[in-house]
């Protein structure tokens, strides 16, 4: 029962953005998504993000409504990178640094409470949006949104980065000894 209050919750939410009724204020859909379910069921960032993907990962019809909302948005509507390229260079390089610090931190935060296996899981996942970005020429948001899409649709693939990592587990153990 709850799951279907969730599942109509995203599917009200996402009819919002998708008709314009929400200022996303530049921001990502998913992003939005989130912090909304965050508020309405008042719970955590990271619960309202497990709960996104768990409706979507159970409805494939709302999966490729959310998805196809991320693309109009992210893809069709948006071109986010020439706020970037029009900035000057020392503004270019502060950005760059505040973000390089930011992420190095935020791994540093994830090696004291998460355990070697998810860390290896958000890099990896991090280079296949990244590829993915670059290969399809859209914004992160959107590749990240399109890999999560596949991993909900085919359970198959989540598999495949489980026998990764335990391969990389296994090349640094052996490297180790």
């Amino acid at each position: 029962m709850k799951h279907e209050i969730f599942a109509d919750l995203v599917r009200k939410e996402s009819d919002l953005i998708k008709d314009h009724k929400v200022d996303l204020h530049g921001g990502c859909v998913a992003c939005h998504m989130i912090f909304t379910l965050k508020e309405k069921i008042d719970s955590s960032e990271q619960n309202a993000a497990d709960l996104l993907s768990e409706v979507l990962t159970h409805d494939p019809i709302l999966n490729r409504e959310f998805i196809d909302i991320v693309e109009q948005i992210h893809m069709n509507e948006r071109h986010l990178g020439k706020s970037f390229a029009l900035r000057e260079r020392e503004s270019k390089d502060n950005y760059l640094e505040a973000y390089f610090s930011n992420v190095l931190d935020e791994l540093t935060s994830d090696l004291i409470t998460s355990s070697h296996q998810i860390i290896l899981r958000k890099l990896l996942l991090s280079y296949l949006a990244l590829y993915l970005a670059q290969t399809l020429g859209v914004d992160y948001h959107a590749a990240t949104e399109e890999l999560y899409y596949l991993l909900r649709k085919d359970d198959s693939k989540n598999s495949k980065i489980s026998q990764l990592i335990a391969k990389f587990e296994s090349k640094i153990k052996t490297s180790t000894d």
